[in-house]
């Protein structure tokens, strides 16, 4: 993840446990989970077949001065901006009508602040300020919500996305399907050493490191008697990717990925984030489902494609207590040019997410994937992740 933004703020920001600070971590720009591959689709979903689209969150084609640009408005060429802090609202369920709370940190004079509602400026100044609190009225239904700023560097950077709910949310369903009979069960996955693979540039991380390894068959910790280790060192911000690439063309559109993991309890307040994706590559598409478990805002993200963003979900996600934690999740790629996070199970608490986003296009070859991904905080303290019981269910 990069994370391109003064570490004595960011340390401030995990000390505060409240502030956050975009490129500190979890959300920030640019964090794309894939990097082996990702993305398929063919078929038919659970609501949805041949070629029909599904609606996707917040989505515009023609986004407001502001509001778009690389990566819905990150121009930070400079490094000028340090941060924006979105203080309110915070994401989930809402009224119509908040008060939008942020503050921007940048070393040139702040000129321009900009809220946006799915890629549409719903306020905008040019009048200098650190801070602004701005009443702003939101439709019924689910939305994306930043903040943006520019500054007299001409710098712009813009704070983490949230996923906004306004009214009755849709319909989701918090139970796990049963796969048929004749589904595809790959198992204990963690084993299978020829399929798994490292790198740090590919995190797309602030630093880079080459001080990681990956072990198989570990006794200790592991529920199986034979857990997968993963270790990641190197400066403050450094992230390690740890890839399990399967090569082949898959003719499925539903997958529920059932694993176990385990962080080092002397280091866990130093994961800023963990992140947990899978996807399919097909006929040119990636569909990933990434997701990651964002400690340093305290919230679940998700990945979405087409607007190469993450965004923070209305699902806690505090540091883990010591132990091992499960973690489930159900997929399915309702057409050939979209996939839906569709239901998420945390140490056996249920959420809906029914979320639908659209592919992006590569050159990778036909494949499915795991990926694990370990975040360093600003104190650069070395991290250890063990997964267990990893199986992948497709029908």
């Amino acid at each position: 993840m990069f994370r391109l933004f003064l570490s004595s703020l960011c340390s401030f920001a995990v000390a505060l446990q409240v502030l956050f600070i975009v490129g500190c971590g979890g959300s920030g720009i640019g964090n794309n989970p894939s990097s082996g591959g990702g993305g398929s689709g063919s078929g038919s979903g659970s609501s949805g077949s041949g070629s029909s689209t599904l609606p996707t969150i917040g989505y515009n084609s023609n986004p407001s001065p502001g509001c778009g640009g690389a990566e819905s408005g990150y121009n930070n060429q400079n490094g000028s901006i340090s941060g924006i802090w979105l203080q309110s609202p915070a994401p989930g369920e809402n009224p119509n009508n908040v008060t939008v709370n942020a503050t921007g940190y940048s070393t040139g004079t702040i000129t321009q602040w900009t809220v946006c509602l799915d890629g549409q400026a719903v306020y905008q100044t040019t009048s200098p300020a650190n801070t602004i609190s701005q009443a702003i009225t939101i439709p019924t239904g689910q939305h994306l919500l930043w903040a943006s700023v520019a500054d007299s560097k001409n710098d712009s950077d813009r704070s983490e996305i949230r996923l906004i709910q306004v009214g009755t949310p849709p319909p989701s369903s918090t139970v796990l399907p049963t796969p048929p009979a004749n589904a595809k069960v790959l198992t204990e996955m963690q084993n299978v050493q020829s399929n798994w693979s490292i790198c740090s540039l590919c995190a797309a991380g602030t630093n880079d490191t080459n001080n990681y390894t990956m072990t198989f068959d570990q006794s200790q910790p592991s529920l199986s008697g034979s857990s997968m280790e993963m270790y990641a060192g190197g400066p403050s911000w450094s992230n390690v990717l740890f890839k399990d690439i399967i090569p082949e063309t898959i003719p499925y559109t539903h997958f529920l990925w059932d694993f176990w993991v385990y962080h080092d309890p002397a280091a866990e307040a130093h994961f800023w984030s963990s992140e947990l994706d899978f996807y399919v590559v097909s006929s040119g598409n990636e569909f990933m489902a990434g997701s990651q478990c964002d400690f340093g805002d305290g919230y679940w993200a998700t990945w979405d494609s087409q607007g190469s963003r993450w965004l923070l979900d209305p699902i806690p996600c505090p540091h883990w207590a010591a132990g091992w934690h499960h973690v489930q999740e159900y997929d399915d790629l309702p057409n050939s040019t979209q996939y839906r996070y569709d239901t998420l199970v945390l140490d056996g608490v249920p959420y809906g997410l029914n979320q639908t986003w659209t592919v992006n296009t590569t050159t990778w070859q036909d494949q499915v994937g795991l990926q694990y991904q370990l975040d360093e905080d600003t104190s650069g303290t070395p991290l250890h992740e063990w997964v267990d019981n990893v199986t992948l269910t497709m029908w």
